[in-house]
């Protein structure tokens, strides 16, 4: 496996990283989850083939995958970069802090290598990020 030094972060990750928005389902519409008889052994496989960095979203999979990943994270932890995301752009601090709460907890961490604004582009972090959420952002 070919590494890389992630900008200036001093983390080294997998040139190839694990993308956990479409992981394999059971059931149908919303009330459709992640198939962890599929979708742990493939992030397992990917571990132990040298893949460090995975990537996952409050939103993917019904909301469901950062809840496999942290299943699937359970002996991998300290040998795998997460990646996660947080949607909110709304004006209340609280719900802000509420999604990483949420997202430290259904990963199964105690912290997220790689935090990022979901979604985002130019006009958003004009109006939200640079005006509120940065403080939030560099305080996590």
């Amino acid at each position: 496996m070919i590494y890389r030094q992630l900008g200036k972060t001093g983390l080294r990750v997998s040139q190839l990283g694990f993308g956990a928005m479409r992981l394999p389902m059971v059931g149908k519409g919303k009330t459709a989850s992640v198939d962890r008889d599929k979708a742990i052994p493939m992030m397992h496989h990917a571990f132990a083939n040298g893949v460090n960095y995975i990537d996952t979203a409050v939103g993917y999979c019904n909301q469901d995958s950062q809840r496999a990943v942290g299943e699937a994270l359970q002996g991998w932890r300290d040998k795998v970069i997460v990646s996660t995301k947080n949607p909110y752009y709304g004006e209340d601090e609280k719900s802000w802090w509420q999604n990483l709460e949420n997202s430290l907890e259904w990963l199964q961490t105690d912290f997220i290598d790689i935090y990022n604004h979901h979604g985002i582009n130019w006009q958003r972090y004009k109006d939200y990020v640079d005006k509120r959420m940065r403080p939030w952002m560099e305080k996590a």
